[in-house]
């Protein structure tokens, strides 16, 4: 083998050459992974979220969380909030109960009393006294952005096929960091950014 490559050297570069582009490639990757630092702050950011005009609406008012029911919640709307722990890469979610009179998902809205819309400010006891920064970019660098998983370059288009999903990511200066799935589903283009968790 070794004989008969010597021999062809044109056959041995065109063997050699696309297993060194993917050698280089895989330690370019894996470049800022080792050089960028790891978030330092908490994300809040919520799935099955829409953002109906009447429905339920998640605010960042005076650097607090605020769930708002504008009174006309869809049947199928209730969005879920979660917790991105910096230091353990884990994910909480932050329940909360909705008024009495709402709805559950899958079930029928009652007739409204007044005949008009009722809106109540939700509580969130998990975030009691917690200070949220709803500016795009951690005080750290990092970035929420749900983005496309197939890799973006000729690699990707070579060895993916053309169905793709969207997933959830911190990104900072090359380094991209998912976040844990809780749903059993990936957060496709639904996923809203909260914001950044400053204290405590």
């Amino acid at each position: 083998m070794k004989s008969f490559l010597r021999e062809n050297p044109t056959i041995a570069f065109g063997l050699g050459l696309p297993l060194l582009l993917v050698v280089l490639f895989l330690l370019i990757s894996g470049i800022p992974a080792l050089l960028v630092a790891p978030p330092q702050y908490d994300l809040l950011f919520a799935t099955e979220y829409y953002n109906y005009q009447n429905g339920v609406q998640i605010s960042v008012i005076n650097r607090s969380v605020q769930v708002i029911d504008l009174g006309k919640m869809p049947n199928n709307q209730k969005p879920r909030i979660w917790r991105y722990k910096a230091k353990t890469g884990g994910v909480q979610e932050i329940a909360y109960v909705l008024p009495p009179g709402q709805v559950f998902p899958g079930q029928s809205k009652p007739a409204s009393t007044d005949g008009g819309p009722d809106t109540r400010v939700i509580d969130l006891p998990d975030l009691q006294g917690v200070a949220v920064d709803s500016s795009s970019i951690a005080p750290d660098g990092y970035e929420f952005s749900v983005a496309n998983n197939r890799s973006r370059n000729v690699f990707g288009d070579l060895f993916y096929a053309s169905g793709y999903r969207h997933q959830a990511v911190l990104s900072k200066g090359g380094r991209s960091i998912p976040l844990p799935n809780m749903t059993g589903q990936y957060y496709r283009g639904n996923a809203h950014f909260i914001g950044w968790i400053v204290s405590p």
